[in-house]
């Protein structure tokens, strides 16, 4: 029987491309909707584009940043979890020739890049993917990675895995957040003395499906959805936000951070906001990315609480807790 709180993260790492692109190129290209001046006053001032580089390219690197970081032993994996939060990332891109509906050949829907990227690992283990989470996936993943260690006792160590690439000419901007490319991977093993998982939680509105239809609701519920999901965490931990030491969040705009902070009943001043005007919004990879670089930096020590938060399009809402 696995104790919740022995589960942990043994080896992280991402890759953002290194391509960056300015607000103001963006904007000259007519890839958002805001102007640039608009964009910097809600913190944002650069994205990381991937261009053609595939996203089972942009996974792969960031497995191998897992391993540059921590020497772990890709061969001590026993299965693969891997996560896509946009459905574009979740099939092997078909090329520019492939149109999706009106193709008459089927086989590049069936091409999925988990399984591509476990074989350029050299893996012979299970792989299962996640979607349908958007910005959430990365959380998901680790929710599913963490059941089947309670689930299955032979399994010791899962690699977890979520990448996402937009289209080279998609929009980079949504609700005054511009999008970015990028990839990060970690290892959720059995029993680990760092970065454990103490609890999660998530909150769906599937009646808000239609990101775009539903865009007044979604913005309407978007704060007391976030203060549940965030609070649900907390509370499966034993804690409140005043044990925190820092909220790791996603990299959505910086003013919806400042008044997210106040309905969280956590100063802005604990949330890692540092990497939203460089990195941009990376889709799911933001929580990961940003955890690793407050550890990296020596903002967060062991033993500290943080919490993790994200909302995507779906609608879904979702937090975690750890302990460095």
């Amino acid at each position: 029987m696995l104790e919740p709180s022995t589960c942990g993260l043994t080896a992280l790492g991402y890759h953002l491309p290194p391509e960056q692109r300015s607000v103001e190129d963006l904007a000259h290209a007519g890839l958002v909707s805001s102007t640039a001046e608009r964009l910097r006053k809600f913190g944002h001032q650069f994205c990381r584009v991937a261009g053609d580089t595939p996203v089972e390219v942009l996974a792969r690197e960031a497995v191998a940043d897992l391993q540059r970081r921590s020497g772990f032993d890709l061969t001590k994996v026993d299965l693969v979890v891997y996560g896509a939060g946009l459905a574009t990332s979740q099939v092997v891109d078909p090329g520019h020739g492939y149109g999706w509906m009106q193709t008459t050949n089927p086989s590049p829907l069936l091409k999925f890049p988990g399984p591509k990227l476990a074989a350029s690992l050299s893996l012979s283990v299970p792989v299962i993917g996640v979607s349908q989470l958007a910005c959430n996936t990365l959380q998901g993943v680790m929710r599913v990675a963490r059941g089947l260690l309670a689930a299955e006792p032979p399994l010791r160590n899962i690699l977890m895995v979520v990448a996402d690439r937009l289209p080279p000419q998609a929009n980079r901007e949504l609700v005054y957040t511009v999008l970015s490319d990028g990839a990060c991977a970690a290892v959720m093993s059995r029993r680990s003395e760092r970065h454990r998982l103490l609890s999660c939680a998530q909150v769906t509105r599937g009646g808000y499906w239609d990101n775009e239809g539903s865009r007044d609701q979604l913005i309407a519920h978007y704060f007391p959805l976030a203060r549940q999901a965030f609070e649900d965490a907390l509370a499966g931990a034993g804690l409140k936000a005043a044990d925190l030491k820092m909220v790791i969040p996603h990299n959505l705009n910086l003013k919806s951070w400042e008044v997210l902070a106040k309905v969280l009943g956590v100063p802005i001043e604990k949330v890692f906001t540092r990497n939203i005007a460089a990195h941009g919004h990376a889709v799911a990879v933001d929580n990961l990315s940003n955890y690793v670089d407050a550890v990296s930096e020596g903002a967060l020590l062991p033993g500290d609480k943080v919490a993790w938060f994200v909302n995507g399009f779906g609608a879904h809402w979702s937090a975690l807790v750890m302990e460095v």
